[in-house]
């Protein structure tokens, strides 16, 4: 499934959840025409029976169909029926089966040909307390709950029932709340806390037979939280139309200790292995302004075993993160650049030492990995335009690279360090003085200590010769100078838009 459409059933079935008052007020008919409303100016064909209950208003038979992109075909979700109630002070209650099924049809163009595909889950929802309140324009919605479970029942291809995947979703001490207000955007404000954790399980066989996969997993405390902005009306699958017509997505989840398990098998190989985390975070943000993805995960402690490796592969590391972040529209105007990736404290295990370094004679300590950078760059193209994609390709320079500056760089291992940080900016009009590259102009400054002593220590373990390391040292004395520590080299590499590079001062070129 496509993950656009996965926004319009994931907001309903969590704006259902909810329970708040406010000093406003709504009926059972504003609250479902809202959704109704909001679904259907999301590219979704919403069909349902409507029929008064009393105070309140029953909604049964609802199904959502929607266009997949590139004209692939259809997706079409069948809801559980759903009974909005008039508390009587202005807010409306919201009742959902504790348990009912949920279904989801992908249907191939009849052009084109392909599996027509249909999936069936079972959901449960025990305990679940259920109000929103406010106005039409603005409503509130909040949800408590012991638990919300999600399971794979069946999976039907071209009408023959497969049992090949096992899927199940469970998150415990579920509450939230939701804001959703209309004006020139629709404006949805979402926060989401299971206390009581995530467990989870997937698996799937190969249905001839050659293969198989399984992972399952927990974690003691899951937060969501999301911001969006969408257009009163767009199509989602022209991505581009509807970033600039001001579609936002703003988005964070965060996790308490964690730990999982995998294992994968087929064409006569297998793998088999187990992770745990402490406290991890992932994000996202999308709008036309920016692309900013990004992950961070504390504490890894991770175990690997396969058939293609002759031992075990542990290790842990303090601290595994990413991100990346871009402008996510054409414009002559640069934005924000960012792309850092950090590897803190990586440590393997004394068995994956002991085949480099069987005797010993390297230093043993966590190594790290920093890579920092931020600048300020463009794009000549409207990246989520198809009709763009070729000319992107035919493009020598689909991007305009404006300045860079390297934050921090630190690598450190094996008892040497190097660290460093600079800046450069670049003329895009200047293509010829580096060879089709923009013309930078910066500096660097680096500091690299114990690399004498490593080079000793790798000659003594008969893996570096004493040229090997002649011509080594000689490099560092080309492009370094000694600095105040023992052990220690220091270089300033200069780069000039006429085309000198220089080190220390000295021209190289």
């Amino acid at each position: 499934m496509n993950t656009r459409y996965s926004l319009g059933s994931g907001a309903l079935i969590a704006a259902l959840l909810s329970s708040t008052a406010s000093f406003a007020e709504v009926t059972p008919r504003q609250v479902w025409e809202n959704w109704r409303g909001y679904l259907e100016s999301s590219g979704y064909q919403v069909t349902a029976q409507e029929a008064p209950n009393g105070a309140g208003l029953s909604v049964t038979g609802l199904s959502m169909t929607a266009q997949l992109p590139d004209d692939s075909g259809t997706i079409t979700m069948a809801m559980p029926d759903m009974t909005f109630t008039d508390n009587g002070d202005g807010s409306v209650s919201i009742k959902l089966p504790d348990t009912a099924p949920l279904t989801m049809q992908l249907r191939p163009p009849s052009e084109v040909g392909g599996e027509a595909v249909d999936i069936g889950f079972t959901y449960s929802l025990p305990g679940f307390s259920m109000n929103a309140a406010g106005s039409p324009e603005d409503l509130q919605y909040s949800y408590a709950g012991d638990q919300v479970s999600l399971q794979l029942s069946s999976l039907v291809v071209d009408g023959q029932a497969l049992d090949i995947a096992k899927f199940q979703l469970e998150l415990s001490g579920v509450s939230g709340d939701m804001r959703i207000k209309a004006g020139n955007l629709r404006m949805i404000e979402q926060n989401t806390i299971a206390s009581g954790g995530m467990r989870y399980e997937i698996s799937v066989t190969d249905p001839e037979g050659s293969g198989a996969f399984s992972l399952r997993g927990r974690n003691s405390r899951v937060s969501m939280s999301a911001s969006m902005a969408l257009p009163m009306e767009y199509d989602p699958t022209d991505l581009a139309a509807a970033l600039k017509s001001g579609m936002a997505i703003d988005a964070t989840m965060s996790f308490g200790t964690g730990a999982m398990e995998y294992s994968f098998s087929g064409d006569g190989q297998s793998a088999s292995g187990s992770s745990s985390t402490g406290a991890s975070s992932y994000s996202m943000a999308m709008s036309a302004d920016k692309l900013d993805f990004g992950f961070s995960l504390q504490d890894l402690t991770a175990a690997l075993t396969s058939s293609d490796i002759p031992l075990p592969i542990n290790y842990t590391a303090g601290e595994l993160a990413m991100r990346i972040a871009m402008p996510a529209s054409k414009s002559d105007t640069p934005g924000d650049i960012i792309a850092l990736l950090k590897l803190v404290d990586f440590a393997p295990d004394d068995m994956i030492w002991s085949m480099f370094d069987p005797t010993g004679a390297l230093p043993h300590d966590p190594a790290t990995l920093i890579v920092d950078l931020s600048g300020k760059a463009n794009w000549l193209f409207d990246i989520f335009d198809p009709a763009s994609a070729e000319a992107m390709e035919r493009a020598d320079m689909p991007a305009e690279l404006r300045s860079l500056t390297l934050n921090q760089l630190k690598v450190s291992a094996a008892g040497a360090e190097l660290t460093g940080s600079g800046s450069f900016v670049f003329d895009n009009d200047d293509l010829r003085t580096f060879d089709g590259m923009p013309a930078p102009d910066g500096s660097v400054d680096l500091k690299l200590v114990g690399a004498n002593g490593l080079l000793d220590r790798l000659i003594a373990m008969g893996l570096m010769s004493e040229d090997d390391a002649m011509g080594a040292r000689m490099m560092m004395g080309l492009f370094g100078r000694p600095g105040e520590g023992e052990d220690e080299v220091l270089s300033t590499i200069e780069v000039k838009s006429d085309g000198q590079i220089l080190a220390n001062g000295q021209r190289l070129q």
